[in-house]
């Protein structure tokens, strides 16, 4: 007995090396490596639903030095506020909505705007609502038979929108030929209103015929100061109660700049800037469309297959801007955003009586800001919305010339009806498009693309020989109909979780 019992357990050493073996070299290892690229939204969603299915051999690497991605919120003032993603759209089919509707943190944000003339006069609400409806009107998925008529055969909005602007508002205010003039100098404005909905730099490139679906119910709920890094720290179980927070926070590792990702062998490489080396199974890409757009070239060995490229090229993929202004106390109506319209004339002033800051074809970048909203439970901060091809420009200028323009704007257009307009004590910008970790802020449809289901053939993933998945896409580019929204960025990362839990379910 003595003598068989060595022989017996090196018998068991040698079958439990050769099932490890069978399971590993088949795709099998039940706690695969897995490295998730980017701590944003659909990143920590892919984390922390891997991590609950006892995924734990994980990583993330982030190269910021915070986590969140494009959701960014900074206390400033009296609360946070939002640099990047800031409301929750809609409520029905929205999982941010549904994860957080329990805690009654969710606020419902003012709908309607004081939209000022260059003279300093507040135009009737009528009017914002008749430019509002007619931006709405200018994408083919909500039916309009009327518009229908003019742009069928118009593949982007900046098409119809010139086709039908001037012809729509002569229409509609046939008996006041002076609010013809304003409207018609209004265009400008309404341009770059629709430009910040899509975060397109221009009108021509916005697909009229576009995959994206609203969620039923409020389109603008605010997290009342509390910032939209709420629903990381729901996903991340921080909040409501921090003892229960997911242990795998301590795997994200910050200022982590991936710059090359080698796949297609046995096990995926991640090189980083900081000459550190990843390997892993499987490696969940969650950066930018914008990113992609930059690295294409240079981040993948080997290339990524041609439909992959065609769709990184052919989805759209802009910026828009904010600038945020503290002031030493509220002179502004806190209940409503405010919309500035110039004249031609006043257009042309800007450039004697303040001249400072970028300037295109002979306009301003003044003449970018579609909005100011008061900031959700912070009395004392005003929120400044820019859009449009000088975006680029306006995130270099100094804080100086960007706080001492939108003064300028204020004096301009509410210097009749606001008393005690003060200078801002302190000033806060995005640079979201120079960024190399973003450059940008989100996906749309392009007009540019003829091409259907891009989103999906972004999201596919990249496989090896024997069926296992080596690179997976997700963020909120992937989603086929949720493009553009932080929903539709975590029901990404839910997405390439599931795909990984559900290969080894199977196996």
């Amino acid at each position: 007995m003595s003598l068989l019992r060595p022989y017996e357990m090196l018998v068991k050493c040698i079958i439990l090396l050769v099932t490890n073996y069978f399971l590993y070299t088949h795709g099998l290892d039940k706690n695969p490596s897995i490295l998730i690229i980017g701590a944003g939204p659909s990143g920590i969603a892919a984390a922390s639903r891997l991590w609950k299915n006892k995924f734990t051999n994980l990583k993330i690497l982030e190269g910021e030095n915070r986590i969140g991605g494009r959701v960014h919120s900074v206390k400033f003032g009296d609360a946070y506020i939002d640099l990047g993603g800031e409301w929750c759209h809609g409520e029905k089919g929205n999982i941010v909505f549904d994860m957080v509707k329990q805690y009654d943190i969710l606020k419902h944000s003012s709908a309607s705007m004081h939209v000022y003339y260059s003279n300093g006069i507040l135009l009737d609400e009528e009017i914002y609502n008749d430019l509002a409806e007619f931006a709405e009107s200018m994408y083919e998925s909500l039916n309009n038979t009327e518009v229908e008529e003019k742009c069928s055969n118009f593949s982007s909005v900046g098409e119809c929108f010139d086709n039908q602007f001037n012809t729509t508002f002569a229409k509609l205010y046939q008996n006041n030929y002076n609010l013809q003039t304003i409207l018609a100098e209004a265009k400008s404005w309404l341009e770059g209103y629709v430009l910040a909905f899509d975060s397109a730099f221009t009108l021509y490139d916005i697909a009229r015929n576009s995959a994206y679906e609203e969620c039923e119910g409020d389109l603008g709920l605010n997290w009342n100061g509390r910032g939209y890094k709420t629903i990381l720290e729901v996903m991340l179980q921080q909040y409501p109660d921090p003892t229960q927070e997911l242990a795998v926070v301590n795997n994200i590792l910050l200022n982590k700049e991936v710059t090359r990702i080698i796949w297609n062998n046995s096990a995926n490489q991640v090189l980083c800037l900081d000459n550190t080396t990843y390997p892993a199974d499987h490696v969940i890409f969650t950066a930018s469309l914008g990113v992609l757009k930059a690295t294409l070239e240079s981040l993948f060995e080997p290339a990524l297959p041609d439909e992959k490229v065609r769709a990184i090229r052919n989805i759209g993929f802009g910026a828009i801007m904010k600038i945020i202004l503290h002031f030493p106390h509220t002179w502004w109506d806190t209940a409503q955003p405010y919309a500035f319209i110039w004249s031609a004339a006043d257009r042309k002033k800007i450039l004697t009586e303040f001249g400072k800051g970028p300037v295109r074809n002979g306009r301003s970048w003044l003449t970018e800001n579609t909005y100011f909203i008061p900031a959700d439970n912070n009395p004392k901060v005003l929120m400044g919305f820019f859009a449009g091809e000088m975006v680029p420009e306006i995130e270099q200028e100094s804080n100086e010339v960007l706080s001492a323009g939108c003064m300028y704007m204020f004096r301009k257009f509410l210097g009749k009806t606001h008393n005690n307009i003060t200078d801002p004590d302190d000033i806060i910008k995005s640079m979201w498009y120079s960024n190399p970790h973003f450059r940008g802020t989100y996906s749309y449809d392009s007009a540019k693309n003829t091409e259907q289901g891009l989103q999906n053939k972004l999201a596919a993933p990249l496989l090896r020989k024997n069926g296992d998945p080596a690179i997976q896409f997700a963020g909120e580019a992937t989603h086929p109909y949720h493009f553009s929204t932080v929903h539709g960025a975590i029901e990404s990362g839910y997405r390439e979780a599931d795909r990984l839990i559900h290969y080894y379910a199977q196996h």
